[in-house]
């Protein structure tokens, strides 16, 4: 048994457990027994080739860093596996993260070829104190969106392209299959910056509303390392406000008014929740709680409007307005489009191999025979 050996198998089991795996599932995802892990762990075996990049893999890190001397983890995702209980969706968050995790590395070391400072498009972060209650909570997600918006100068505008805000102001993202009742996954790596994991199986209004939460936590609590948001009314202050934030970054007051646009003294009704939820491009029930929250509607009315959406009379009035006509984007596809596209710029500028480029296609889902016929594209430019 050697120092190195010994010290190597300690950093493994740090990163496993950081991953909330036994022995016997990190075994399983990377072929080996438990007792072998056990004995890599110990020191009493040394992992190396494959069996050493796949361990790397499981616990989301590149094999280079299990022998830099200032290796460190000190567990910051073990928060996001106490709140998900159940073995399946753990084991499930775990692929995912594991997914995610090597899509912003690969995404991340990209850009770094082609001299692409992503971190420096990051605004700073909002150090807010942590609210006391939950009208504290809303108020600061609210006046962090106001400031967020005046920042882009959008004014009352829609915000259809959140990824590409995202992209301009320094922050990644990748569409990946996590747990049914998880939207998303912030993380803050020093590898690879601000990058957001969305549940690739969310429906684009479910999607926009998402990303504009998790932007939220990019801006107010870049503190905490990873956050995660399940779908349902918020479980703790800080997940209330990134979900205040998210509503008003989206459907600004003005924007609203302009988009109800109803007589004085008439009432608001399905038909008008349905236009916002159109012109901002949200659900209906987004819609109706923020004009709930902008008092636009009594307790009484919001109630009764909600129970009307629960039976479905809302459809017919987004059929009309055809709120969802536009086809459906596949976000896994979208997001896997961004990275070949990052990686065939890196190439032309010959900073990466066709040998690597096809590893890279390859990894994240793209054939042979697509990027060989891409490759002969750029050999004709």
């Amino acid at each position: 048994m050697t120092v190195r050996q010994q010290r190597r198998g300690e950093q493994i089991r740090i990163a496993r457990e950081r991953f909330h795996l036994t022995q016997e599932q990190l075994g399983e995802f990377v072929d080996l027994s438990a007792q072998d892990i056990d004995a890599i762990e110990r020191g009493e075996r040394s992992a190396r080739g494959d069996a050493f990049e796949r361990i790397a893999y499981a616990v989301g890190r590149k094999t280079w860093e299990f022998v830099d001397q200032d290796f460190v983890d000190d567990g910051e995702l073990a928060a996001l596996f106490r709140s998900t209980s159940q073995p399946t969706a753990r084991m499930q968050l775990t692929r995912s993260l594991q997914e995610g995790i090597a899509y912003a590395l690969q995404f991340s070391s990209l850009e770094g070829r082609i001299g692409n400072n992503r971190a420096a498009a990051l605004r700073p972060a909002l150090h807010l104190p942590a609210p006391c209650d939950r009208a504290e909570a809303t108020c600061q997600g609210e006046l962090a969106a106001i400031e967020e918006r005046e920042r882009l100068n959008l004014g009352d505008r829609d915000l259809y392209r959140m990824q590409h805000l995202f992209e301009t102001n320094g922050v990644g993202s990748v569409a990946v299959s996590l747990p049914d009742n998880v939207c998303g996954v912030t993380l803050f790596d020093p590898r690879f910056g601000a990058f957001v994991l969305f549940n690739a199986a969310q429906s684009r209004t479910r999607r926009r509303f998402s990303l504009a939460h998790e932007y939220g936590h990019v801006l107010m609590d870049r503190h905490r390392l990873a956050s995660l948001s399940k779908i349902g009314p918020p479980e703790d202050l800080i997940e209330l406000r990134a979900d205040a934030f998210a509503a008003a970054f989206l459907m600004p007051e003005g924007g609203v008014l302009h988009a109800i646009d109803r007589p004085a003294g008439k009432a608001i009704g399905l038909l008008e929740i349905a236009a916002v939820a159109q012109a901002f491009g949200v659900s209906r029930r987004s819609a109706l709680r923020r004009i709930r929250h902008l008092q636009l509607v009594s307790a009484i009315e919001f109630d009764a409007l909600s129970a009307q959406e629960a039976n479905g009379e809302g459809e017919p009035y987004s059929t009309l307005l055809g709120m969802f006509n536009a086809p459906e984007t596949d976000s896994r596809k979208e997001s896997r489009g961004r990275m070949l596209s990052l990686a065939l710029e890196v190439y032309r500028q010959e900073r990466i191999s066709r040998g690597k480029l096809r590893e890279i296609g390859e990894e994240f889902g793209f054939s042979r025979e697509a990027i060989a016929g891409l490759i002969d594209v750029l050999s004709m430019e």
